[in-house]
């Protein structure tokens, strides 16, 4: 299968199935001979139960010291979930957008969708052992308000690997840690799962960020320049700053130190 009519058709699905559609033979059999044109973007489909809710029908997402509920635990994995469905689309969207971006950023955004898509596997299979169907809550649209605000691979890597799934380097193991406070250890070991599939996913952002920056420019600097104007620098972080991750994945003690200090204006 090319590479674009797998994008194509997770991208333009309006049914879930389609969705997490995996390349039929794997990987490594997709082709990536005729990547077409670029797409711009547009908010993709969905199916009827999992349209984006108006904001007077969305709960607000509970507050950390309540996850001794199970309800506040289901609300908060039933928001990652939705996150990652929301990544994936966008991923393909990347693959249809990008035709011209190297080929080893296209398999590595594949790779990428691959994971967001097990990934949301995990948190509805999750949802379900605790007794609720991935839908039955109201959805938001976080991560697509940014779309129409990227225009070219280095503002996909600064928007998309480098503050959304930045920031999870800090959100998985802080709601980890709650829920495992809380003796949810399925739960928590999901969180762990998704932390260090995240630290791969931002060592992806942050190895293309230093080749497709300008020479001479501090690699922050070129960071807060091509993050969405709705998703800046300050979005990287989450509750607990992690730093020992953030060199993981390949960012230096500058970069950490600027996103760390970071203001508005500034």
């Amino acid at each position: 299968m090319e590479m674009r009519e797998w994008a194509s058709r997770i991208f333009c699905a309006d049914c879930l199935e389609e969705k997490l559609l995996a390349p039929p033979d794997g990987l490594k059999a997709l082709t990536d001979h005729q990547p077409g044109s670029p797409v711009a973007w547009r908010r993709p489909p969905r199916p009827a139960h999992l349209q984006i809710a108006p904001k007077n029908q969305r709960k607000k997402f509970p507050h950390a010291l309540s996850m001794a509920q199970a309800e506040s635990r289901i609300r908060c994995l039933h928001v990652f979930a939705n996150h990652e469905l929301m990544a994936l689309e966008m991923m393909a969207w990347a693959l249809l957008a990008f035709p011209q971006a190297e080929p080893s950023f296209r398999r590595g955004l594949a790779k990428i969708l691959l994971d967001e898509q097990r990934h949301f596997r995990l948190y509805a299979e999750r949802l379900a052992a605790m007794g609720l169907q991935f839908g039955d809550l109201p959805v938001n649209d976080h991560f697509w308000r940014v779309g129409s605000e990227i225009s070219n691979p280095l503002d996909w890597v600064c928007t998309m690997h480098l503050t959304f799934e930045q920031s999870n380097l800090d959100h998985a193991p802080y709601y980890g840690r709650l829920f495992r406070e809380v003796e949810d250890f399925a739960s928590a070991d999901l969180m762990q799962t998704i932390f260090e599939d995240e630290l791969g996913h931002v060592r992806f952002g942050s190895r293309w960020l230093k080749h497709y920056k300008p020479a001479d420019v501090p690699l922050f600097e070129v960071f807060a320049q091509h993050c969405s104007p709705t998703n800046p620098p300050q979005r990287a972080i989450g509750p607990e700053f992690q730093e020992q991750a953030r060199r993981q994945a390949g960012l230096d003690d500058d970069f950490i130190r600027s996103l760390q200090s970071w203001q508005p204006g500034g």
